[in-house]
């Protein structure tokens, strides 16, 4: 019963975890993605860092970044400078935007202003409309409205579309619109109408089978297509929301640093599932996807909450031991492939952990994959990761006092019976052994008597 009782003190005075299945609540936060990667025959002038979505290439756009990299050498031994791409990037981007101001100058000057900015309202309107390429080109963005004059929907739109293009491009009284894309710079959007009826031929090869059709291009070519409500309110937030999501993407180049490279920082995207990727190429040399070797060590790799910090282990206290052994499984292991043309992808499932205090922290598994390539395709080291839609809460498994009370009067209790039992044993024995001596010595005494009178 003591034995009992020291036991039943222990389970009081101690708890226990344990976890429960709930569906996620996190789904419209921020991830932030932790990692440190030696490359071994990767330059850094030839390696990017980036994450796409799962199912296509288009870049997550990046809350925050801040990752270096740095040249190490063939033994994985890191020397020289770490550096930032952006550092880099900068004086690149600076060039191309350079660049593109100035083929829009030139095109303005061969072509003229008036042409490059009128409307093609007819073939026999006094402009030449020699090229839609270069107004396309000519401009940041140009938003082409394509009609058709019998269009009855197209004449009760010609109001609005006046209106919004006064608005924009200050024709009102007001100073020319601009709008920020998505690295801050300030774009200007140029309004033009085509009509499909004198140029037949140009709407056919752009594809146009319905009137009006609203289309914001892009100086390079690509655009998108409103496909809401024709509203003047909705039509110019689409414009400054999508001059925002669709920014220019210039080329990155790096500047040499020779042999492997170390990849190490974090980014900040939406919380959805994606592939982080470290890429082989896009720097200042072409590399040849036959001795391309994307042979990498992972020193470490982890999934955090952003207000967890550069560190990204705040939220990992109070977390009990199996769920630590889960946040980081794959640190400190290398990935190595002995044959051309392969290349490991790494298929991981996030799910995220509540801790008792509150603090999400993520748990992972991995299933590795060893992908055979093409022989033109240059290899790359891939991490795709999904996101359970449940996650994990870890509770603590306490003892009421209420339940150690009836515990140990049922201890108690059971303390009374068996003495009760042992006492009445004791007496039962006792009376036998008493019985027993009694009549022994009654015996001893007749006999005694006997032998005196003979």
């Amino acid at each position: 019963m003591f034995i009992c009782f020291v036991c039943e003190l222990s389970s009081f005075l101690t708890s226990s975890n344990y976890t429960a299945l709930m569906l996620d609540s996190q789904s419209s936060e921020l991830l932030q993605i932790n990692f440190d990667v030696d490359f071994y025959d990767i330059e850094c002038r030839n390696l990017k860092v980036s994450v796409f979505a799962q199912q296509n290439r288009e870049a997550l756009g990046m809350v925050a970044q801040d990752f270096w990299l740095r040249s190490v050498d063939a033994k994985g031994r890191a020397f020289g400078m770490a550096f930032k791409p952006e550092d880099d990037e900068a004086s690149q981007v600076a060039n191309e935007e350079e660049e593109h101001q100035k083929h829009m100058k030139d095109l303005k000057k061969e072509d003229g202003a008036a042409e490059l900015d009128g409307d093609w309202l007819s073939s026999h309107d006094g402009f030449r409309h020699k090229s839609f390429e270069h107004v396309i080109e000519a401009h940041d963005f140009t938003l082409i409205n394509f009609f058709a004059e019998w269009c009855s929907h197209c004449k009760q739109f010609t109001p609005m579309w006046n209106r919004i293009a006064k608005k924009i491009h200050g024709e009102d009284g007001g100073s020319v619109q601009m709008f920020a894309d998505r690295d801050g710079t300030m774009r200007g959007v140029r309004l033009v109408k085509m009509n499909c009826v004198d140029f037949k031929q140009i709407c056919h090869d752009k594809g146009i089978d319905a009137y009006p059709t609203l289309r914001l291009y892009k100086s390079d070519g690509t655009f998108s297509v409103f496909e809401g409500k024709r509203d003047e309110a909705d039509l110019i937030r689409w414009i400054e929301r999508t001059v925002k999501m669709k920014s220019y993407g210039w080329a990155k180049n790096h500047e040499a640093f020779e042999r492997g490279c170390n990849a190490k920082g974090r980014f900040q995207v939406p919380r959805v599932p994606g592939h982080l990727e470290l890429m082989a190429g896009g720097g200042d040399q072409t590399l040849n996807p036959r001795m391309t070797n994307v042979s990498h060590k992972l020193n470490h790799l982890s999934f955090s909450h952003p207000d967890d910090g550069k560190y990204h282990r705040k939220s990992w206290s109070g977390l009990p031991l199996n769920v630590l052994d889960h946040l980081c499984p794959l640190d400190g292991t290398n990935w190595a492939t002995m044959n051309f043309h392969e290349a490991y992808v790494h298929d991981i499932k996030v799910v995220s952990t509540v801790g008792q205090r509150g603090n999400v922290a993520y748990q992972f598994s991995h299933t590795p994959q060893l992908s055979r390539l093409a022989e033109d395709v240059v290899p790359q080291a891939q991490f795709h990761y999904d996101i359970e839609p449940f996650s994990l809460h870890v509770k603590q498994a306490e003892k009421k006092w209420y339940d150690f009370c009836t515990s140990t009067l049922a201890i108690m209790g059971g303390c009374y019976v068996m003495m009760r039992f042992a006492s009445g044993i004791s007496r039962q024995a006792i009376k036998s052994v008493a019985s027993a001596v009694n009549a022994d010595s009654g015996s001893r005494r007749a006999g005694h008597n006997t032998i005196h009178f003979d």
